[in-house]
């Protein structure tokens, strides 16, 4: 064998050797150069390293956080599992580290729970602000905030060193001061004078700082702020200096002739343009301080292809009910709610509600006194009239097959109306609704005299067939004694107004509605429930009923 071979092989024999023997020295004891928290625990054992580790939780610190100081233990500040860490103290280390010793540093097993009064030395950051007050841009500068670095006072705690200072890490805000300036400094642009209005040719006055201000706004988005005009805002602005060269758009119009519907076109019109507006005011705001105006065409809100589209072509239906007794004010009334019903859209898939439509039944609306039912008693009303107009409308929406979504009888059965197919509203109560569940679109007119109201519908037919059938009149009530409380009669007074001494009764009508095919769409069962018209003792305030009652609206 050569010399140098058996060298080697002297050697490695030799460092086996000393590898074994140290690992047999080092066992169950952590291996050289392991660290824990600073301290050098190797060849050290679980119960040792454990030990070790009580030693430095009893062990104190200062600690500087700005102004404050925090004289402490340092297992207040640290909470560690022992016995966990001395187990990953064993673990660590390689076994060449046996024959050739290398540091190996072993975190802790927890390491939290910073002493809460350390935590708040922090301080959240504050972002760079910018708001308008009146004409004046303000601007609130940035503040840095700053957290407490766990990881790094872990580490300085892990030193030799009795005073330390807590370390913070820094916390930008998310709004700079740079994105601040430049919105302060674009919103000051637009505000540094005031901006003439021009057509051409046309000088119109100016905008006033004041005027502008305004229609500005400035809103922060992702660090960054964003200087808007509203346009439509300014545009109400100037508008009424342009009145002479503004052309009002008109809306397609629906033409009625006999059982036949045609579209008159619609006819743009010439407005002001709030984006070109915006445009031109930026521009003046940029130098020169003058903004050209131009004017935009304004489609109107029913374009010719909009109402085309919406299929109203023929009639649909059209339903009559008499007015019977009514006095001139009652008639007003119901001349009124058709009016503003006339020329009611209802688009595809929309809600027809009676409330919405019709609107708060007012003086100031032009509404006149009429009567209401409430229990038993007919009484005094403004808007008196408006079951009429409900009651048409809804055998309107009956006979052609539509959802009905709310409807309410009246109290009393009302003869000049169809068994059963009444229906009563009032505002901030009961409301009459259905649902356009048609292909095409529906549109309501109206005609009337004074001793009947029409609605007719007219769309597209989808030639539904409505099968309806009224049962029988069941569970009729006599009369009896009603009791109600006037807070408008004198106090203590009590009368009795009596009633037309009919009975009430309950009576159902159903309703099938079929397809063109013959699918049925829907079957509906409307019940009513009449009572009878009984007498009523009214008593003033100051005297209690001996039954049940009810308490009739005070008047002003």
């Amino acid at each position: 064998m050569k010399p140098a071979l058996v060298l080697v092989t002297v050697v490695l024999i030799a460092a086996v050797g000393a590898a074994v023997a140290r690992a047999w020295q080092f066992r169950g004891a952590a291996k050289p150069g392991v660290h824990v928290l600073g301290v050098d625990v190797g060849g050290e054992s679980r119960a040792q390293i454990a030990h070790e580790l009580s030693r430095w939780n009893r062990r104190e610190v200062t600690i500087h956080a700005g102004s404050r100081s925090f004289h402490v233990r340092r297992g207040w500040l640290v909470s560690i599992d022992a016995d966990a860490t001395a187990g990953r103290a064993l673990a660590a280390g390689s076994e060449i580290s046996l024959v050739v010793p290398t540091r190996e540093d072993v975190a802790p097993g927890e390491a939290g729970n910073v002493l809460t009064e350390l935590a708040r030395s922090g301080r959240a950051p504050v972002p760079a602000h910018v708001e308008l007050r009146g004409t004046e841009v303000v601007v609130r500068q940035a503040v840095d905030g700053r957290r407490l670095d766990r990881a790094a006072l872990l580490r300085r705690l892990s030193r030799d060193t009795a005073v330390i200072e807590a370390p913070f890490e820094r916390i930008r805000p998310s709004v700079s001061d740079a994105a601040a300036a430049a919105a302060a400094n674009e919103a000051r642009r637009f505000l540094a004078q005031p901006v003439r209005i021009a057509f051409h040719g046309a000088r119109l006055g100016a905008l006033s700082p004041a005027q502008i201000a305004r229609a500005l706004s400035i809103a922060e988005h992702g660090g960054r702020f964003a200087v808007r005009l509203d346009g439509e805002a300014l545009a109400r602005t100037v508008r009424p200096r342009l009145g002479r060269w503004i052309e009002r758009a008109q809306n397609a119009q629906f033409v009625v002739a006999g059982d036949s519907v045609s579209v008159t076109p619609s006819r743009p019109g010439r407005d002001v343009d709030p984006a070109q507006l915006t445009r031109a005011i930026a521009d003046a705001a940029r130098g020169g301080h003058v903004a050209h105006l131009e004017l935009g065409l304004r489609q109107p809100d029913l374009t010719t292809a909009k109402a085309k589209a919406l299929g109203i072509r023929e009639k649909l239906v059209s339903f009559t009910t008499d007015m019977g007794v009514s006095s001139s004010n009652r008639i007003h009334n119901v001349h009124l709610m058709a009016d503003f019903i006339d020329g009611t859209l209802i688009r595809p898939g929309d809600t027809f509600s009676f409330n919405e439509v019709v609107g708060p039944r007012t003086a100031e609306r032009g509404f006149l006194e009429g009567q209401m039912i409430i229990g038993s008693l007919v009484l005094p009303s403004i808007g008196g009239g408006v079951c009429q107009t409900a009651t048409t409308l809804f055998n309107d929406a009956f006979e052609i097959g539509l959802p009905i979504l709310a409807r309410t009888n009246h109290n009393l059965y009302l003869s000049h109306y169809p068994l059963g197919r009444d229906a009563t509203v009032s505002w901030g109560g009961p409301d009459f609704e259905f649902r356009n569940d048609l292909k095409h679109g529906i549109l309501i007119k109206t005609s009337y005299t004074d001793s009947t109201l029409t609605f007719t519908f007219y769309g597209t037919d989808e030639h539904r067939r409505v099968v309806a059938k009224t049962g029988e009149q069941t569970k009729w009530t006599d009369p009896s004694m009603n009791y109600a409380i006037d807070p408008n009669a004198p106090r203590g007074s009590v009368k009795v107004v009596k009633g037309t001494g009919e009975k009430g009764f309950d009576v159902s009508v159903d309703r099938t509605v079929y397809d063109a095919s013959g699918k049925e769409l829907r079957h509906d069962t409307f019940r009513s429930h009449y009572i009878p018209d009984s007498p009523t003792t009214v008593y003033g305030p100051g005297k209690k009923p001996p039954g049940p009652y009810i308490v009739l609206p005070k008047t002003i």
